[in-house]
């Protein structure tokens, strides 16, 4: 049986032959980093991390990229190659600072997260946000954090950004939805019964009352990102909210 690693070997080995790219001085820009990366996907046929929208997926998957660098192989360290990696480098430094929030978020940590937060290229403060929650994310899905520190950076954000609130818990959700997607891969959900359990279960099991994923974002992620066939998702899906299936 696979394990969770084994299902993203064809995204760390894309990731490394760009790594190898970097290094060596044939990518000096993100543009340049974003258009390869989308070739060798396309390539491989790997599908960049997503939910149901698609837009700007390429440079968000540069995440997976850095990651791979800087705790996958050592190659990078955090501020390496700031031409390229300058969302990750900032977005790291963010991860730092929630990393030691203690039990409550003071006045103090927040001003430094948001000031930290606000130092990110993105095209609102919101965009800003979800960039830091993308490399917790990534790297929780590939294994390099633990759950329950992207736990804490929606919890932490839900302090310093209230007015994100609801967008936050829908981020946890998204997250639940690859981690069921997840088990769907690995064989863990045979049935119907199993996958309803786990949707209701598992936001609560991180502590987040109302998030639950639509099993529409589960199928997709479950056969885009983790190949699962047709005949396995209907057996767990209405056929309505299957994904076109290739």
């Amino acid at each position: 049986m696979e394990t969770a690693k084994q299902l993203h070997k064809d995204r760390i080995e894309a990731a490394l032959i760009l790594l190898e790219r970097v290094l060596n001085g044939f990518i000096t820009s993100r543009s340049a980093l974003v258009a390869e990366l989308q070739e060798i996907y396309k390539a491989k046929r790997i599908e960049p991390f997503r939910g149901l929208s698609k837009e700007g997926v390429y440079d968000k998957e540069v995440a997976t990229v850095y990651l791979v660098g800087v705790f996958g192989t050592g190659i990078l360290a955090p501020g390496d190659f700031d031409n390229v990696f300058y969302i990750e480098n900032r977005s790291l430094e963010a991860v730092e600072i929630i990393r030691n929030v203690g039990e409550v978020v003071t006045q103090e940590t927040a001003e430094s997260l948001r000031r930290k937060t606000d130092e990110i290229k993105g095209k609102s403060e919101e965009d800003k946000v979800f960039r830091v929650l993308r490399l917790v994310f990534t790297g929780t899905i590939l294994g390099y954090y633990p759950e329950m520190l992207l736990v804490k950076a929606i919890k932490t954000y839900e302090v310093v950004y209230p007015s994100l609130a609801e967008r936050l818990v829908n981020y946890a959700a998204f997250y639940s939805a690859y981690k069921i997607a997840e088990e769907i891969a690995l064989g863990k959900i045979r049935s119907a019964d199993n996958l309803k359990i786990l949707k209701y279960t598992y936001c609560l099991k991180m502590g987040f009352q109302q998030c639950k994923p639509s099993d529409r974002l589960i199928a997709e992620v479950a056969h885009h990102i983790y190949k699962v066939d047709k005949s396995t998702l209907s057996k767990l899906f209405a056929k309505g909210v299957l994904p076109k299936l290739g």
